[in-house]
């Protein structure tokens, strides 16, 4: 059985500074994947980068870690220590400082270890995922780690990530230079990481004004076909959005009025913008009419209807036990199913 080293992964991780850049990744507006589609559960570009180098780079300190590793890695850390201070974080500069006046210092392999994490910390930065200093190092070390680790020289590692979503591994094991194979079972995931990985490397500046206009040709079709599900209200603003509720009719005896089943009342409770649903009702016609109310006094703010799969009607107070609204929600699912069938 072939023995292999521990990876760096398996040993130490700056898990706090990587962290921190992949907290402040979430304000990034300007060149980042986010930007180009949505995708949610999207995994953070710091910390996936951190972690493909950690998993594909080797311990120094483990005893069957390939000399040669070892060798290109003291190379590599020691013109960092003397030619790219700057590039690096306060954290990280101390023990690169002190690298860079003896060099020898390098010679441990608990050392060693404990500059490649520095590294892998400040690479994290968004800052610096672009820097081409940071990027040759990083696709030498991981070049190195794969040859000397077995592979066939010239060829690279493989990252294979069979569930991508928003392309968030695959478009990272490309930057530190690693080849990636990346799927998922949803097509929509399929089709953007194809954009990503494929097709957008491979196109010149031409891409954005095609982008663009391809994306202001859908937004029209798609304003074509859903506009009449967004009317206008009265003083002639078109929603940007429906909060929708199913509906059940009250059981309480002579009632019969159409209960929305909200449970949720609360729509933000940040201290400046406090915002819930406020109710009406007409008892004459039976009909319930919910508002959005802004900084609403809590006697403004509705009662939920919906408590417990139960409905509490507002107009006479009688409340539909919650087998009774399954059963009238599968009555109205069937009536639908039965009216699509005929169209």
């Amino acid at each position: 059985m072939t023995k292999y080293p521990k990876r760096l992964i398996e040993v130490d991780l700056p898990i706090k500074r990587i962290s921190a850049h992949s907290r402040r990744e979430k304000s990034i507006r300007h060149g980042h994947i986010s930007t180009l589609h949505i995708w949610w559960a999207r995994r953070p570009l710091a910390a996936c980068r951190a972690v493909i180098c950690a998993s594909l780079w080797p311990d120094p300190v483990d005893e069957l870690c390939p000399d040669e590793f070892r060798k290109t890695a003291r190379e590599l850390m020691t013109k960092w220590a003397k030619d790219h201070l700057k590039l690096m974080s306060e954290e990280s500069s101390r023990r690169f400082i002190a690298i860079s006046k003896d060099d020898s210092k390098l010679d441990g392999n608990v050392e060693l270890r404990k500059v490649l994490l520095d590294f892998i910390a400040d690479f994290a930065n968004w800052d610096n995922s672009t820097v081409p200093e940071y990027l040759k190092t990083s696709r030498a070390l991981t070049q190195t780690a794969h040859e000397a680790l077995g592979g066939e020289p010239g060829s690279r590692p493989l990252v294979v990530d069979p569930f991508a979503g928003g392309g968030a591994i695959p478009l990272e094991a490309l930057r530190v230079g690693a080849d990636a194979f990346a799927s998922d079972l949803n097509p929509v995931a399929v089709l953007l990481n194809k954009m990503l990985l494929e097709i957008l490397p491979n196109c010149d500046s031409k891409i954005v004004g095609k982008m663009r206009y391809w994306g202001r040709r859908v937004k029209e079709e798609a304003l074509k076909q859903i506009q009449t599900l967004y009317p206008t209200d009265s003083k002639g603003q078109k929603p940007i959005a429906f909060i929708w509720g199913r509906t059940v009719r009250c059981e309480g005896p002579g009632c019969g009025a159409e209960l929305p089943l909200i449970g949720q009342v609360w729509l933000s409770k940040k201290p400046k913008n406090i915002t819930a649903f406020g109710l009406s009702v007409n008892q004459e016609k039976k009909l319930i009419c919910i508002r959005v109310l802004h900084n609403p006094r809590l006697n403004e703010v509705m009662a939920p209807i919906s408590q417990k799969s139960s409905a509490t009607c507002p107009v006479c107070g009688y409340t539909t036990p919650a087998k009774n609204v399954r059963l009238q929600l599968e009555k109205n699912l069937a009536e639908l199913t039965a009216t699509d069938c005929l169209r």
